[in-house]
């Protein structure tokens, strides 16, 4: 249990030069977004700081010296007007174009940012979306990323800035008296605490993160569609509410944990300038012009003001850098995260796949973290034109081992070949490619038909393509009765207008893009399920007629359809039990035959009991 928690308290703490590099990183970022917007950010910055000393010191002391001297308001007005003139002139200029430059250039960082995280979640196997630690992990890489090296830049830019104050500031102090310098110095004992503070809040945010995205989970269940029916047609409502509740109390949790301990770092902090230092610089700057007569008022005001200024700045070069800090404690989570090496990736020298036989070789698998195994010792071929179907009851493995037709996953025992190469050697992207796949729980998107059944950006000529498509899966009529026919958007997400589809037309929709993509392979896992028994007729008359010169694998619970294949495979408990062609199988009167009896029996009652 130490040991975790030893591990758990080094991820809360980073060096000096991974602070630095991080900060580094953010800049890069930055600039190869937009150089000019990090030069005006550093230069309004450090315009600022230069203004600022020089209102609050020579300009104040000049101004009541001069007064003092018996200088009329004329004079001492213009004086100050030349001094302040070309500064404030360069801070008003750049102030407003770096606005406008911050606006253009954040939306460019956030998108940057946002590609980053897509490409590196795109590139992770499946099995990472099957592990909630993934999605913890996701959400502490991703969460407002973009504004933490927004931010981190900025910090470091006010550093910089903060950095001429203090020589600016100290260079005087020094010359009316170093010991004017102490005061200022006394504050930086809140370093140790700051540094503290950070590594506090990144545990409290870190573990309030979890919680916080249960609650959000939770709150989704209630908005979403998907979900709408079985929040009004069952209890789920209240033991949903329970787990909202849950989440929430284990946010209050933390906050029990850390709030306390946060307090009292920042009261310590503050306590340290606003009770000690200034106090007592106040009390020195007094005796050393009424007492002593060391210095005149204006001096003595200038002093006050510039051991307040001088201050400011190590304590503001301090929490800069402990702001930097802070943000990188986040960002090396995302940099954690941008790190993960793919278990599944090309290797080195990864060859292009060329069509010819599909094999599966005894082929074992077993899904990470589960002892059991789900596919055993299986062996599979399919020709480049052959048709086979894979049945057995639910659970029986059919969806694994298409996942690992299609590489989604590698066995954990055997191999899969095309033309005699393992698919391991192959180039994940191109040996997906040559596969076009219907899933059982496929998605609709929230675009147009066309956009849907394409997949892919718009090319010319994509059209007839689209529409081809969309008649061979039966869908076309539906389509076209829509207001924007292929243009129509679908569901209401995004538009009040947008068309929302029946289950069985949407799965169209999706043997659509099967029809329109030219791959030498296609799989089905149970293409059919939403649809009626006449509609199942076309859609496999048609598939066949599409796939005469190409691979064909389809699952079905419905064994009428596996009747036409070249080959079946029966799986049951991960297991090929029988294999053969339609014929040979009722032949051997088996499970096989059993099932496709009972079901021709079900259809045979139910046409009995409508005619009676």
């Amino acid at each position: 249990m130490k040991k975790v928690k030893k591990e758990k308290d080094k991820k809360n703490k980073i060096k000096f030069r991974t602070v630095m590099s991080d900060a580094w990183y953010a800049v890069k970022m930055i600039m190869r977004v937009s150089p000019m917007c990090f030069i005006l950010m550093l230069l309004e910055s450090v315009i600022s700081q230069v203004l600022t000393f020089f209102t609050s010191t020579y300009v104040l002391r000049y101004v009541i010296n001069s007064f003092e001297s018996g200088l009329d308001f004329k004079t001492v007005a213009l004086a100050v007007l030349a001094m302040l003139a070309i500064p404030m002139l360069a801070s008003a200029i750049i102030g407003p174009i770096q606005t406008m430059f911050d606006l253009l250039m954040f939306n460019k960082l956030e998108r940057k940012m946002k590609i980053l995280l897509v490409e590196k979640t795109s590139s992770m196997e499946l099995s990472c979306y099957e592990n909630p630690e993934f999605y913890d992990k996701y959400v502490l890489a991703s969460r407002d990323i973009p504004y933490k090296l927004w931010d981190m830049t900025w910090y470091l830019t006010n550093l910089i800035s903060t950095i001429v104050g203090m020589i600016l500031y100290g260079t005087l102090l020094f010359t009316m008296d170093p010991l004017f310098i102490i005061f200022a110095i006394i504050p930086l004992f809140s370093t140790f605490f700051k540094r503290k503070g950070n590594e506090l809040w990144h545990k409290h945010s870190n573990e309030d993160t979890i919680q916080h995205r249960r609650a959000q989970y939770t709150q989704r269940i209630f908005y979403s569609a998907d979900y709408a029916k079985e929040m009004r047609l069952t209890n789920a409502k209240e033991f949903m509410l329970e787990r909202y509740d849950e989440a929430s109390d284990g946010r209050m949790d933390i906050v029990r944990r850390y709030g306390f301990r946060e307090m009292l770092i920042d009261v310590t902090t503050s306590s340290l300038t606003e009770v000690i230092s200034n106090p007592l610089a106040i009390i020195f700057a007094v005796f050393r012009t009424f007492i002593s007569k060391a210095i005149g008022i204006g001096d003595c005001a200038v002093v006050i003001n510039s051991v307040n200024s001088l201050t400011s700045t190590f304590i503001n070069i301090t929490n800069r850098y402990y702001s930097i800090h802070g943000q990188a404690l986040f960002f090396e989570d995302f940099k954690t995260f941008m790190a993960y090496e793919p278990k599944m990736r090309d290797k080195e020298n990864a060859l292009t796949p060329n069509r010819g036989i599909i094999r599966l070789e005894n082929v074992s698998f077993k899904y990470e973290g589960s002892d059991e195994l789900v596919l055993k010792n299986i062996n599979i071929s399919l020709d480049k034109n052959e048709k086979i179907a894979l049945v057995g009851h639910n659970g029986a493995g059919k969806s694994t081992l298409i996942k690992l037709l299609l590489r989604l996953y590698d066995p954990t025992e055997g191999s899969v070949t095309i033309n005699g190469v393992d698919a391991r050697d192959c180039k994940i992207r191109e040996y997906r490619s040559m596969f076009s796949v219907v899933f059982q729980d496929f998605k609709t998107l929230a675009l147009p038909v066309f956009e849907n059944v394409l997949m892919r950006p718009r090319m010319e000529g994509d059209e007839e393509q689209v529409i081809d498509a969309l008649k061979k899966s039966g869908v076309y009529d539906r389509i076209m009765e829509l207001p924007n026919g292929i243009e129509t958007m679908l569901t209401k997400e995004f538009d009040e207008d947008g068309a929302v589809l029946s289950v069985g037309e949407s799965q169209k929709l999706a043997i659509a893009h099967a029809f329109l993509k030219n791959a030498p392979y296609v799989i089905l896992d149970e293409p059919s399920s939403a649809l009626d028994p006449i509609a199942e007729s076309e859609m496999y008359s048609n598939m066949m007629k599409m796939g005469e010169n190409k691979g064909m694998i389809f699952i079905s619970h419905r064994l009428s359809s596996a009747v036409s294949a070249d080959k079946i495979y029966m799986l049951e408990n991960g297991e090929v039990i029988e294999c053969g062609t339609h014929r040979e199988l009722m032949a051997k009167n088996g499970k096989y035959a059993d099932m496709f009896r009972k079901q021709a029996q079900n259809y045979i009652d139910i046409e009995e009991g409508e005619n009676e």
